[in-house]
């Protein structure tokens, strides 16, 4: 009896060894893909040469290795012990905090003031930022400079161990904030009104499980933008408005994509999300205005929940002012941006929306102020220059 215990044992292990291989040349189960970025690696050719200095074996091994039967499952399988028994994260810049909290360790050092840029830094970005918005005034246009939320400054009660007693230096967010209110800029701090709601709501503003904020708080921060833009412009615009709310704790689009990004098996986290019922009501006097924006990912959710197009007569987004994004445009078909089509469509625009949240301030717009600014005053361009 015992034998066969045994023998049985090892067929059994023999078995699980032999699945990958069976999967491999007769596929029975159909994985799920694996989130996140991946390079498989391609196969390769056999000749003498390769054979002899090794290389053909490092990329064979390598070929099989990821293209392996089952090997979606069995990373998230690895992925799921090694999170559930040792709280372990498979990324080198994700970082588990407390309460299930997931943080990129950018965004920590944001907060910290780690990669504070310095004040005479920002005082000339703000400086030739307020001289772009006087001058596109002018010819009947507006320019918004808008801080969208950031994770660390909402969650910082969450910080992973190693963050929690850290010293907290000057921050680009505070600097550029006071400056832009100094200096007349036009300005719309949703990171501010993020927290101030932290404990007055009920519904998710920022998931834990998410890199941005939630459906719920894009979609409000969108009415308010909208409503800043008719107070400015003197006009009445569409507004995403919603009769009902669906609350449930299955995650939804991007709600959850830190914890996608993991391929585990179960919820990362346990939250309440709320997804509204939207619809874009007004008037029949409502306008739609000519927008560019000129931001980072965040501006991804206005794009995906309808939100421009519905309010936008026209939209582009100049993802970090080097690629180009528009209803024309979707995001499989990116285009490199062109410094003559960006002064060319500048014309063609009611306002400019420069939208950052606080962790890519260090990098604000990228050439974008620089550019226009030399286009609109290219005698302090030479001036600069002979200095």
């Amino acid at each position: 009896m015992g034998n066969k215990i045994k023998t049985g044992i090892l067929f059994v292990f023999f078995a699980v060894l032999l699945l990958p291989m069976v999967q491999k040349g007769l596929p029975f189960i159909k994985s799920g893909a694996l989130n996140g970025e991946f390079t498989i690696a391609p196969d390769t050719v056999f000749t003498l040469g390769r054979w002899f200095d090794g290389n053909y074996w490092n990329k064979k091994s390598q070929y099989l290795n990821d293209n392996m039967g089952l090997r979606p499952d069995l990373l998230r399988l690895t992925d799921e012990i090694d999170y559930t028994l040792f709280k372990k994260i498979h990324s080198e810049w994700r970082l588990l905090g407390d309460n299930s909290c997931v943080f990129q360790d950018m965004y920590i050092y944001s907060y910290l003031g780690r990669d504070y840029n310095g004040y005479p830094y920002i005082h000339e970005k703000v400086r030739k930022l307020k001289a772009i918005q006087d001058t596109l005034a002018k010819l009947g246009k507006s320019l918004i400079f808008v801080q969208s939320p950031c994770k660390a400054f909402y969650y910082p009660e969450y910080f992973p161990a190693e963050f929690k007693d850290a010293p907290r230096n000057t921050t680009n967010y505070e600097v550029y904030t006071r400056l832009a209110d100094s200096m007349g800029l036009n300005q719309v701090d949703f990171n501010k009104w993020f927290v101030s709601m932290k404990h007055k709501t009920t519904e998710l503003l920022y998931p834990k499980q998410g890199f941005h904020w939630s459906v719920y708080g894009s979609l409000l921060a969108a009415d308010s933008f909208n409503k800043y833009v008719e107070q400015l412009r003197g006009i009445k615009m569409l507004h995403p408005v919603w009769d009902s709310i669906v609350h449930t704790d299955n995650a939804r689009f991007t709600d959850d994509d830190i914890a996608k990004s993991m391929n585990l098996i179960f919820p990362l986290a346990h939250e309440r999300f709320s997804y509204p019922v939207v619809q874009f009501k007004g008037d029949k006097a409502a306008v739609k205005p000519r927008i560019i924006y000129i931001g980072d990912s965040f501006l991804f959710q206005w794009m995906n929940e309808g939100v421009l197009d519905n309010t936008n007569a026209d939209w582009q987004i100049w993802y970090y002012y080097k690629i180009l994004l528009s209803h024309d445009v979707p995001m499989q078909s990116w285009h490199m941006l062109d410094d003559n089509y960006c002064i060319d469509q500048l014309g063609k625009a009611d306002c400019v929306v420069v939208m950052f949240t606080s962790r890519n301030l260090d990098k604000l717009a990228k050439d974008f102020i620089e550019k226009t600014y030399d286009h609109f005053y290219p005698a302090q361009k030479s001036i600069a220059g002979i200095r």
